[in-house]
């Protein structure tokens, strides 16, 4: 297979606020990489989305998010931590990503901005 034809299937992002960490670190980049069948039917398993279905979009995002800032384990309990606003986009920057076609979608860098939840730079 041409290299040139594999999809990009990890992301950059910027988030708008970013999270302080208890040594009070902004951290406002990470990295999101493509959903899998198996996260989504890993989240529909897990006994506490079962409680709270609304839940499950935490769990699938501390999935997919390799990466926020100097976290390279995002838990649920982590992303729980989150603006709404970042939170918003991160769940916003998921369908994105996760849409078909979005291959052909230019590679780089996202940013959560006030006025859009998603601009390509």
């Amino acid at each position: 297979m041409n290299p040139e034809t594999i999809p990009h299937t990890e992301f950059t992002f910027t988030l708008t606020v970013g999270m302080v960490d208890g040594e009070g670190s902004l951290h406002r980049q990470g990295v999101m990489r493509k959903a899998t069948g198996y996260d989504e039917i890993w989240v529909s398993k897990d006994p506490r989305t079962q409680e709270n279905p609304a839940y499950g979009i935490i769990f699938l995002l501390s999935r997919v998010i390799t990466h926020l800032g100097n976290f390279s384990s995002v838990t649920p309990q982590l992303l729980e931590q989150l603006f709404l606003t970042d939170f918003i986009f991160l769940r916003e920057f998921y369908t994105q990503i996760n849409q078909s076609g979005v291959e052909e979608m230019a590679v780089g860098e996202f940013w959560a901005t006030p006025w859009s939840n998603c601009t390509k730079r």
